[in-house]
């Protein structure tokens, strides 16, 4: 009788002992995954420029980087859509000049460029066809 009892409770108390240590190791690792998902969750700014991590900065240094990068930053950001717009606003009113026919023919020579860019490069073409207005 006793040797029964070994027989079931010794692959029992295996099997117990391996969970748990898997379950231990799995949320061990997924706090470390955790803390450096939450490093990550940092501006998008906070890099060095290229080869300043090679000229051994101080702390107040890499501080003091950050901080300008996060500045310039974001006023380059607004910049660039700033520019986009006036693109997409200058491109309304070069269309504008077209008469109806030439808005076609322009819209006609942009899917033959994009059909074959797409072709030959495998990218799709970001360009719009224009709108005829005229």
């Amino acid at each position: 009788m006793q040797r029964s009892v070994h027989r079931f409770i010794a692959p029992i108390l295996a099997v117990t002992i391996t969970a748990g240590a898997m379950t231990a190791l799995a949320q061990k690792s997924s706090s470390k995954s955790s803390s450096k998902t939450k490093e990550k969750v940092v501006s998008k700014y906070h890099r060095l420029p290229t080869y300043y991590g090679q000229l051994k900065l101080k702390e107040e240094q890499k501080q003091e980087i950050y901080n300008l990068k996060e500045k310039f930053g974001e006023l380059i950001d607004e910049l660039q859509e700033q520019l986009a717009e006036l693109k997409e606003q200058q491109a309304e009113e070069i269309k504008d000049v077209l008469t109806r026919t030439q808005v076609t023919a322009l819209n006609k020579l942009i899917a033959a460029g994009s059909s074959s860019k797409s072709n030959s490069t495998k990218k799709s073409s970001s360009r719009k066809k224009l709108s005829t207005k005229k």
